[in-house]
């Protein structure tokens, strides 16, 4: 059902002895078999499962191997209705509204996932509406919304001694392709992220959900023009 350069996402069915079935995703991680890769990625499923299963967030459901390959895949839940970000533009296209109580509630449960994830210092980085994933959407009926953080894999924990968790420095710039759009000047200056930096990706993504998915900095293809804006503040 998508794919990137590194994963592959496969919609499959979870078949379980006396229990129901259940549609779920697996994410092939492309070149995971070796000694790194597999002890980081080791790592990321020790968080997700400190994290527990929680409401607002995407569920682990499973981690196996390929054979052939020997690359990792996890079994997540699967949102049957894919992103946010495409849920939105949807509703833009078929011109239908979408009320102010169901954006709202849409916020609400972003951050109810992103209060989680904060509880166990844990910074996603990425979020935005395309990190969201949809379950239950429909313009005017709030009380039926079910929506979930996802793309939270690239965690790194740390202490918050300082304010700022320990998360590193990205390799290169072109890392960061298309992300600038969403990203905390700090992030974009000195390539430091926190929870404040989550915070700031939170208020953008809450732009997109009132403009229906409209790309922030529409007006501007090249992002390299977008990082001077930000870092002034200017429109």
């Amino acid at each position: 059902v998508g794919s990137g350069s590194s994963k592959l996402v496969y919609k499959a069915r979870w078949l379980q002895p006396h229990a129901s079935t259940a549609d779920v995703a697996i994410l092939r991680i492309r070149g995971s078999g070796d000694t790194a890769s597999r002890q980081a990625l080791e790592q990321e499923v020790k968080t997700w499962h400190q994290l527990g299963r929680h409401r607002s967030l995407l569920g682990l459901l499973a981690v196996t191997v390929e054979p052939s390959s020997g690359d990792y895949c996890l079994v997540t839940e699967y949102a049957c209705q894919g992103s946010l970000e495409r849920t939105l533009r949807s509703f833009a296209e078929e011109e239908e509204t979408v009320g102010e109580l169901v954006q709202l509630e849409v916020a609400r449960q972003i951050c109810d996932g992103m209060e989680q994830l904060s509880l166990h210092e844990v910074v996603h980085r990425e979020l935005a509406a395309r990190s969201v994933l949809v379950w239950s959407l429909q313009g005017q009926d709030h009380l039926g919304v079910r929506v979930k953080v996802a793309d939270y894999g690239r965690w790194i924990m740390g202490s918050r001694g300082d304010g700022v968790s320990r998360v590193g420095s990205e390799s290169s710039a072109g890392s960061r392709a298309g992300r600038a759009r969403w990203m905390a000047p700090e992030s974009l200056l000195r390539h430091r992220y926190s929870e404040k930096s989550d915070v700031w990706a939170f208020g953008v993504t809450l732009w997109e959900v009132w403009t229906y998915g409209k790309v922030p900095y529409w007006a501007i293809t090249d992002d390299e023009l977008v990082d001077p804006r930000l870092w002034t503040g200017s429109d």
